[in-house]
């Protein structure tokens, strides 16, 4: 059976990390059911506003138990090494959480539009996050331009949700 799961899922090659990960993930999706029990039954709609988060429970469910699956199956797990040529980056993370800051600042302000301010800041953190490398910057940028038009047309046009202008 254990040959059969490697050829469906493969195996993990960090073990530990899957399994603590899908565990995590598996109690998000039962807290996500167990809210969505509480959303009152619906009057006119025939599937009601709880179809989304259950279904979205049980899609994260079914994933985290193919990771854990997976994770087990790559038993005996390798010895627990020290990664070599790694090191934390503290500086990233706080930029990053900075990035994020102003990001909902500038548009609580009023001082970005939404479009503006998701552009900046996925152009800011992908340069951040690629330690500042031409090309992926220039890849970041025109990602960033595709999610700040694109994000703001879809929210705007086609789900009607008024965005920070």
């Amino acid at each position: 059976m254990a040959s059969r799961l490697t050829e469906l899922f493969g195996a993990s090659r960090t073990p530990r990390g899957d399994v603590a990960l899908s565990l995590a993930v598996l109690a998000l999706a039962g807290i996500m059911w167990w809210q969505a029990l509480k959303i009152p039954p619906p009057f006119f709609d025939p599937l009601g506003s709880a179809v989304v988060p259950k279904s979205v429970a049980i899609a994260l469910a079914l994933f985290a138990a193919i990771m854990l699956l997976r994770a087990l199956n790559a038993r005996p797990w390798p010895a627990r090494e020290r990664e070599t040529g790694y090191r934390p980056r503290p500086d990233i993370a706080a930029g990053i959480f900075l990035l994020a800051a102003a990001y909902v600042g500038a548009m609580a302000l009023g001082l970005l539009s939404f479009e503006i301010a998701t552009i900046l800041f996925l152009a800011a953190g992908t340069a951040l996050l690629a330690r500042f490398e031409r090309r992926t910057v220039l890849l970041g940028a025109a990602i960033a331009l595709l999610l700040g038009i694109g994000g703001t047309l879809l929210f705007t046009h086609v789900f009607y949700i008024d965005l920070p202008r």
